[in-house]
């Protein structure tokens, strides 16, 4: 168990910890196989009449890893993984004390091979506790069983005050190694608590780096939303006064065609057609400018009738009925993709005159277009209902989208348009507590977005 770290973070630092000792027992096994004869020369000068089967020792130590690092590859070594921090250093030194024994001599130098043993395997593996406690042991027993049957035969003074000499260096090194290593672990667990926290720390910041965006995304729209209302508004009060000063001289021409047309009956019937002729004009004009003054007293003062639960997929139909003759003579392909059932909030009205407006206005863009298309979809977004017109037509210049909703913004041809259409269909939105919204994705085609609120279960 790991004292310092808590129980959700342990089963984490021993995953990393395995991974580290599978990847250093690979490294450690190449080091004993390669160094280990290599450091043959040192028999040769200290012991060489035994060089050769010290010599046949190394090479039997060497070939003893070999098993070791092929099973790193398979199964075993991710299951044993805690046992190379004890068998790599256990090796060697088991071959150093058969040379020890071997030599005879109890004070043999080759004591330090152990040290060395011990100490590069605390810098390659991160020893625990436990695996540092039975390694130290291991080499211990190891040691003693070589020497002290060695001690036993010449147990003169010098021999005796060298095995002191050297078996208290070895035990300090153990001592040393032992509480190093326990200290080392206490750290590598500290550290690898901190960065926990700081990787939870980053990913905080990270949500709340995205929550801020959004909020900061939903600020503009509502900015905008804001400026749009305001500038309509603003309209509005000036579109309420024209319509007051045009309906009275509207009033004055009407009753005079009509009286015209009645004082035509007493001329003579070549000039009657004449003046009928004349009146018809006149009238026309005058029914032209009353539709632009009910579409200008709609958007000065929108009827607003609440929002009750409606019917997509019924509304959609309704309003493309009214439509559908200049759709087939357009040879323009439809698509109605709204499910049945799809409920929202809003006025029936409104909304068939929305989706009047925007599919006229898609049947304008895509005049002379190859492969005409509509399509209209609906889709459950959350707490809200989606309803998107989408055509593809040439799209929208990105100097037109933020003017879009404008009243009186238009790029149609002068008499084919006043462009109160869309500010009209804006301001209906958000009376039904809606939102209308209008993108273009690369490669052309337009796609209105027109977002209302879902009916309560």
């Amino acid at each position: 168990m790991t004292e310092s770290l808590p129980a959700t973070h342990e089963s984490r630092f021993a995953q990393e910890q395995q991974e580290l000792n599978l990847h250093n027992a690979r490294m450690g096994a190449w080091f004993v196989m390669v160094l280990v004869p290599l450091c043959w020369f040192l028999d040769w000068m200290a012991y060489p009449e035994m060089k050769w089967e010290f010599l046949v020792l190394r090479l039997a130590c060497a070939a003893g890893c070999v098993p070791l690092l092929l099973a790193l590859k398979g199964s075993w070594g991710q299951r044993w993984c805690r046992v190379y921090p004890i068998l790599l250093p256990l090796l060697p030194a088991l071959m150093i004390a058969a040379m020890m024994y071997l030599s005879g001599d109890p004070g043999s130098g080759y004591y330090a091979g152990l040290t060395l043993c011990i100490v590069a395997t605390a810098f390659v593996f991160h020893w625990t506790f436990r695996e540092i406690g039975i390694t130290l042991a291991l080499v211990l027993l190891a040691y003693m069983a070589a020497t002290l049957p060695n001690l036993l035969h010449s147990a003169g003074p010098r021999e005796l005050g060298i095995f002191v000499n050297n078996t208290g260096f070895l035990l300090l090194n153990c001592v040393v190694l032992y509480f190093g290593s326990r200290q080392h672990h206490a750290i590598r667990a500290r550290e690898f608590d901190a960065r926990l926290q700081i990787e939870a720390q980053r990913e905080e910041l990270a949500a709340r780096n995205s929550e801020l965006t959004a909020t900061l995304q939903r600020l503009r729209e509502t900015e905008m939303q804001l400026a749009q209302s305001e500038k309509l508004a603003s309209i509005g009060r000036l579109s309420a006064g024209i319509v007051h000063e045009i309906n009275n001289p509207l009033s004055y021409v009407k009753s005079a065609t009509f009286l015209l047309k009645k004082k035509s009956k007493d001329l003579p019937q070549d000039v009657a057609e004449s003046v009928n002729h004349i009146a018809a004009d006149i009238e026309e004009g005058i029914d032209r400018v009353s539709a632009i003054v009910s579409d200008l007293r709609t958007f000065a003062h929108p009827e607003n009738r609440g929002t009750r639960p409606v019917d997509l997929h019924a509304i959609t139909r309704k309003a493309l009925r009214l439509l559908n003759n200049e759709i087939h003579d357009r040879g323009v392909t439809l698509l109605d993709e709204v499910p049945e059932g799809l409920m929202a909030l809003g006025d029936e009205n409104h909304l068939i005159q929305i989706v009047l407006n925007l599919v006229q206005n898609s049947l304008d863009a895509l005049q002379d277009r190859p492969e005409p298309r509509i399509l209209l979809q609906a889709v459950e977004n959350g707490p809200r209902v989606e309803l998107i017109i989408d055509d593809n037509g040439p799209g929208i210049p990105p100097e037109n989208l933020a003017r879009i909703f404008d009243p009186f913004f238009t790029t149609k041809p002068v008499g084919q348009g006043m462009g109160l259409g869309l500010s009209l269909c804006f301001r209906m939105a958000q009376g039904m507590g809606g939102d209308l919204r209008v993108d273009t994705p690369p490669g052309g085609h337009t796609r209105f977005t027109l977002s209302l609120g879902r009916p309560s279960s």
